[in-house]
């Protein structure tokens, strides 16, 4: 979290999480804190440059290996739980054009890595050397070869085209711009950071309908809040704030990881927002002068939002802010006072 909130790059941060989502991995049962910490450094290594590299360093990461187990994958008696990630999951996308074989066969293809202490070992007397048959195509032998067999499927770059986008576009993008990144990716040798530098270039990056149009991750909602108003507040306690409102780093829910959009928002996590932007404006976190400058009660309002939500607001709302600053005690008071009705406000959960 200390990255994120200042000390790396915050697009190379962004995509580290993204991946983390991604392939998403839990220390509820990998159980070992530096194997989740390796995991994390390989995605901020390797997040921005050639996907199929980066897949196949995750293939043998041991906390991956260890979270869908890689350990219990032997010939005779595959396990699949693997197999069915990397192509439900981390390649292809659920409904991606592969079969129950295909996954059957993948796992085959897998048996024999595992984990021995914090180390991927290929375990030769559990693999299946047999031929595997993925896609309807045979010469599959090796692990390896599976994930190639997975990137060299049509839909590969149009599922990792699709994370691109509704990451830093929309959560639900369309199926058109999916394809048509899709196909860039390939062109561009896989190279996610030049992908989404063709993405960020693209009309449909700075379209109306792109601006605030997704529900900020509650670790994105805190590193907005702690760096637009250069807060002090601590990694440590940024990790906490972010877990109340649900997202804990290293522990993403399921194998999916979390679902994200409005899954983000129900009755329980909203209160827990509330509560806890409300608590940074008014009681604690929150230097006014440091955010804003310092400035008059009547000049709170402006301060605020051009900070905040610098594309301004509707004349309801402006007037609900203007009534709250008037109303305040003093000067400081009437900041944070409309900071934390910002804050509040559903407008500004989006990003």
């Amino acid at each position: 979290m200390a990255l994120i909130l200042g000390d790396g790059a915050p697009l190379l941060e962004r995509v580290t999480l993204m991946w983390h989502g991604h392939f998403a991995t839990s220390n509820s049962k990998v159980g070992d804190v530096r194997l989740m910490h390796r995991q994390n450094e390989l995605f901020r290594n390797h997040g921005l440059g050639d996907f199929r590299e980066l897949f196949h360093r995750v293939a043998k990461d041991p906390a991956m290996l260890v979270w869908l187990d890689g350990n219990q994958n032997r010939v005779g008696s595959p396990n699949e739980n693997y197999a069915r990630e990397v192509m439900e999951l981390f390649g292809l996308g659920i409904g991606g054009g592969y079969t129950e074989n295909d996954i059957k066969e993948a796992a085959r293809a897998f048996s024999g890595w595992s984990v021995v202490g914090r180390k991927f070992v290929f375990r030769k007397e559990h693999h299946d050397g047999g031929e595997k048959t993925i896609f309807g195509k045979g010469g599959v032998r090796t692990g390896e070869e599976a994930i190639e067999r997975v990137l060299g499927h049509p839909e590969c770059p149009n599922w990792i085209a699709r994370r691109l986008l509704s990451t830093f576009v929309a959560h639900e993008p369309e199926r058109a711009d999916v394809l048509r990144f899709g196909k860039l990716l390939v062109r561009e040798d896989w190279n996610i950071g030049r992908t989404l530098s063709r993405i960020f270039r693209d009309p449909i990056f700075m379209a109306p309908g792109a601006r605030r149009s997704r529900i900020a991750s509650p670790v994105e909602l805190v590193a907005l809040v702690t760096l637009s108003t250069n807060s002090d507040l601590s990694p440590l306690d940024a990790v906490r704030a972010a877990g109340v409102i649900g997202q804990t780093l290293f522990m993403p829910p399921t194998v999916k990881g979390w679902d994200g959009g409005r899954s983000w928002i129900d009755p329980g996590t909203w209160v827990a927002r509330h509560n806890m932007l409300s608590d940074f404006a008014l009681a604690k976190g929150l230097d006014g002068t440091k955010a804003f400058g310092k400035v008059k009660r009547s000049e709170a309002v402006d301060a605020v939002l051009a900070v905040l939500m610098p594309e301004g607001v509707d004349p309801p709302m402006r007037k609900a802010l203007e009534a709250a600053a008037s109303s305040a005690h003093s000067d400081g008071h009437a900041v944070h006072k409309v900071a934390a009705l910002v804050f509040t406000s559903p407008e500004f959960h989006l990003v």
